[in-house]
């Protein structure tokens, strides 16, 4: 029997009797209620690091979870591995905990007793789960100590009963982690594999069609639309290759409801989709439909926010990538380690540590890594038909290029105040931004766009070579624009004006579309999913609302501006960090716009009205609302705006 003892792995606790105190009094009964001393060892402390990680873990999931259906809903931020992503997280943040137990133990092995062991990692198990709770910091850490010392005055008193439950509940624990893995994986796998199923249909089909979006991109700041810096020289070298589109109107100032639009061809207003709805499934999507004829779907993600699978624009996607699943996104899902970046990131820029302020979080995808994805994707698709998305986020804000260029627009960060203001624009209010500061924040998002555009430059370049444009259908749009100090306002996702909803749109088709055209009239993105069905010749079997833009190189302007959709925009309320205090426009109520006949309609929630040339101001400095001389033309685009709202496919009154 020893013999096979022998033989055996090492225990994970020593057990070690305490000596009989003899000086100053009888304790002979209090001998008999003495539990015994446990002392801990290396592999203990790891085993037990698991199991109070994959506790916390689960506890921190099912709070989440409740948490974001119940009590307050709203987005996980989260991967749809998120399943196991917080045990996992659990176990990664309590293993670290347990290392300098580990440590002790090898060098001291008899200052780490069980109820130490217990009480130390029960801390950071304790302070991870109270952190997931709407608590301050330090009162979560003052009880977390708290319960750390009450878990250990327990464990030394019953030191077998813990070393029982944890023999017998850490293989069930670890076994449904297991279970978790294969789900989620299998159900991204076996989507995929759906996906490639469908594809053979449409493996000889005449087109493939990639849809760019440019998260944050307003025209305005584009030399593609005469803007005085040389931003975007590929974009303009690609739109001599296609049609160039001067007045794209986007339908929402901000990502979810503007990409729900272009993905549906329904206005906003028809849509679930808002701040934190996601969009549901009453009207199919470009890519349903697409994947229903045959095509490889595939969308590559960099706004994690508000363009992730939880907004429901993931829909009909086979191969969707948004989250990342690495070490790093693991450990976020904790609680503790959300806590303690976010006070080191305070830090550093309270401190003036430029590493820790200087770059882009590194959560964010660049260009560089959305190419980089789409192309190895597409290496793998060999002759198939693809419908591909792709989601670029460089000119949102903080507006950090992340490789620094070697010839910027203008004023560069520079201080520890440079880089506060620019991490801090949505709150713009507090910050009380000097003319300086907007200067160097205007610069800043022109060095996002060149950089933006060398990457797609970079991008078309790869495709090229491959001679995918020969047979590809290429749409580049932007979801909205941003304020830039226009009207006292910044940021997005906060009024109808033109900085916020005027976005490039080009569609480049060889032997589809003319090359080198432009067109004048006023469009809605809306009219994108039209668009795409009748460049396949799939026009008849559409079930989009909207016309398709083609009507203005295949017909005269004229007509093609009375048949395709007015250039609605619509916002129904603000985001809960309004980047202006409360005073931006939306936060009075729902706002609409209608861009008709060279002018901008605004119509605010609190009914009162806005009227701006968009010819000769085009900054929007002069409201005509009140003009005497504007009021027959008031009137006709209030009359149009009630009428489109009665019926979605009316036109606006002429």
């Amino acid at each position: 029997m020893s013999g096979r003892n022998q033989s055996q792995a090492p225990p994970v606790f020593v057990r070690r009797e305490r000596p009989a105190k003899t000086e100053g009094k009888d304790n002979r009964h209090e001998l008999g209620r003495q539990a015994p001393e446990v002392h801990a060892t290396a592999l203990g402390c790891l085993l037990l690091a698991v199991w109070f990680g994959l506790l916390t873990g689960y506890l921190e999931l099912i709070t989440n979870v409740v948490k974001c259906n119940l009590i307050d809903p709203r987005y996980y931020n989260a991967s749809q591995h998120f399943l196991w992503m917080f045990p996992a997280a659990g176990v990664m943040v309590l293993g670290m905990a347990a290392l300098p137990l580990c440590l002790l133990v090898l060098l001291r092995p008899r200052l780490v007793s069980l109820s130490i062991a217990t009480g130390w990692l029960s801390f950071f198990a304790h302070a991870s789960f109270l952190m997931r709770l709407p608590f301050f910091t330090v009162p979560c850490l003052v009880l977390a100590m708290g319960l750390a010392c009450q878990t250990a005055r327990f464990v030394a008193a019953r030191p077998l009963l813990l070393q029982m439950f944890v023999r017998r509940s850490l293989f069930g624990l670890l076994g449904l982690l297991v279970l978790l893995i294969g789900f989620c994986v299998g159900r991204k796998t076996l989507r995929e594999e759906r996906g490639q199923v469908h594809a053979t249909a449409a493996s000889h089909g005449p087109w493939n069609v990639l849809l760019v979006v440019l998260d944050t991109a307003r025209a305005a700041n584009m030399s593609l639309y005469g803007y005085e810096r040389d931003t975007t020289p590929n974009l303009a070298r690609l739109a001599a290759q296609g049609v160039r589109f001067e007045h794209a109107i986007s339908t929402a100032p901000w990502t979810t409801p503007s990409h729900a639009s272009l993905f549906t061809g329904r206005w906003p207003h028809e849509l679930s989709a808002g701040w934190k709805e996601p969009l549901d499934s009453s009207y199919p999507t470009l890519a349903e439909f697409l994947r229903t004829r045959g095509y490889l779907t595939a969308g590559f993600v960099a706004n994690t926010y508000y363009c992730s699978y939880e907004t429901g624009l993931n829909r009909g996607f086979a191969h969707y990538e948004d989250y990342d699943v690495t070490p790093r996104t693991i450990m976020l899902c904790s609680a503790l380690v959300q806590r303690v970046l976010t006070f080191v990131r305070f830090r550093l820029g309270r401190w003036g540590l430029g590493d820790g302020v200087a770059q882009p979080s590194s959560n964010r995808k660049t260009a560089t890594r959305i190419n980089r994805d789409f192309l190895s994707w597409l290496d793998h698709q060999p002759g198939k038909r693809f419908f591909a998305f792709l989601n670029y986020y460089d000119a949102h804000h903080p507006f950090l290029v992340p490789e620094p260029r070697t010839r910027p627009f203008g004023l560069q960060p520079r201080s520890r105040a440079d880089y506060l203001m620019l991490r801090s624009w949505w709150d713009s209010d507090k910050l009380k931004l000097s003319a300086d500061d907007i200067e160097l924040a205007r610069d800043c998002y022109d060095d996002c766009l060149a950089y933006l555009d060398e990457q797609l430059g970079d991008l078309f370049d790869e495709l090229q070579q491959r001679h995918v444009l020969d047979d590809t259908l290429l749409i580049i749009t932007a979801d909205h624009g941003e304020h830039l100090g226009e009207q006292k306002l910044f940021g997005h996702g906060c009024s109808l004006y033109q900085p916020e909803l005027h976005v490039p749109l080009l569609i480049v088709a060889p032997r589809k579309v003319p090359a080198g055209q432009s067109v004048r009239a006023p469009v809605s993105l809306r009219d994108i999913p039209a668009t795409v069905l009748d460049l396949l010749d799939m026009r008849a079997q559409t079930p989009f609302p909207g016309r398709s833009l083609a009507q203005y190189w295949n017909t005269n302007a004229a007509d093609a501006e009375n048949s395709t959709s007015p250039a609605l925009s619509e916002i129904d309320e603000p985001n809960e960090a309004d980047p202006n205090q409360r005073r931006s426009p939306v936060c009075r109520g729902p706002m609409r716009s209608l861009v008709s006949a060279g002018m901008h309609y605004i119509r605010n929630g609190d009914g009162s009205e806005e009227l701006y040339d968009c010819e000769n101001d085009p900054a929007e400095e002069h409201d005509l609302g009140r003009t005497a001389a504007c009021h027959t033309e008031l009137d006709r685009l209030r009359e149009s705006l009630d009428q489109i709202s009665r019926d979605p496919e009316s036109r606006p009154v002429r």
